[in-house]
């Protein structure tokens, strides 16, 4: 058994029938498991309520707040929250981070969401699945943390 948690941008592809990876996203999560576990963060949900806010197109806008709603009242979804556990994991891949980038510590607030996600995936003892660069990155920086990019887009 495997625990999966998708990032925003694969949920996203997931919901959005329009989007061009939304069939690769079906397909990778029919090829799991039925004994597999798939989630999503807290800080998803966050994003992907802020993506749907500044929606000006009111059929998407639809279809993101009905999935959300759904996400939000079924008991058995699988939202991984944030811990004190999680935040040992952020201080060191942020301090990894950051050195092997040698970026400042101004610029590199912003990638904290993605480390935040990154950290419950790894106090879950999960595999995060995203097409962000910045996790292909940790992956070299930290060996606990798993990741999986099930779209080619670069």
């Amino acid at each position: 058994m495997n625990k999966y948690i998708l990032d925003t941008d694969i949920v996203s592809y997931l919901w959005d029938k329009k989007s061009v990876y939304h069939q690769k996203v079906v397909e990778k999560l029919n090829s799991l498991n039925d004994e597999d576990i798939v989630g999503i963060s807290v800080v998803s949900i966050y994003e992907l309520t802020y993506g749907m806010d500044s929606f000006k197109d009111e059929k998407l806008k639809a279809i993101f707040k009905n999935a959300l709603d759904f996400l939000q009242n079924d008991q058995d979804a699988n939202i991984f929250s944030l811990d004190a556990h999680g935040a040992t994991f952020f201080s060191q891949l942020k301090l990894k981070y950051k050195k092997a980038t040698g970026i400042k510590s101004k610029e590199a607030k912003k990638n904290d969401l993605d480390l935040v996600i990154a950290s419950i995936a790894m106090g879950q003892d999960a595999i995060l699945i995203s097409n962000d660069r910045i996790f292909e990155k940790l992956t070299e920086l930290e060996l606990k943390f798993k990741y999986e990019g099930w779209i080619n887009k670069f």
